[in-house]
């Protein structure tokens, strides 16, 4: 692929990555053809601010763990959160936002 299309690509996929992990993601792209980078825009990743609102808002349900794919975590969440005095649900929104990012790379990376 054009490096000018892999920064097109990377520019949409940004705020959606680690930002360490975003140089491996380019690299990627660079020498995938430009079937991928559209099966790459086609796919559903998660959005990071979706994500933070629903751990502000819906977190001590587990709803934030169940959307991005930690079924077990969010289930322990909804049963024991009051065990914590609501620490672990504040607390967990820092964690669920980087463990979206990290989901999303790996569902590029399994796509590249």
């Amino acid at each position: 692929m054009k490096a000018a299309r892999a920064r097109e690509v990377m520019e949409v996929l940004l705020d959606k990555l680690p930002e360490k992990k975003c140089i491996v993601v380019r690299n990627a792209l660079a020498a995938a053809d430009e079937g991928k980078a559209e099966a790459v825009l086609g796919a559903k990743l998660h959005g990071t601010l979706s994500v933070v609102l629903l751990s502000v808002f819906l977190g001590w349900l587990g709803v934030d763990r169940f959307v991005i794919g930690d079924v077990r975590l969010g289930v322990c969440k909804l049963l024991f959160w009051w065990l914590t005095l609501g620490i672990w649900p504040l607390i967990d929104i820092f964690f669920c936002y980087k463990k979206a990012k990290q989901k999303n790379f790996e569902k590029i990376m399994r796509l590249l």
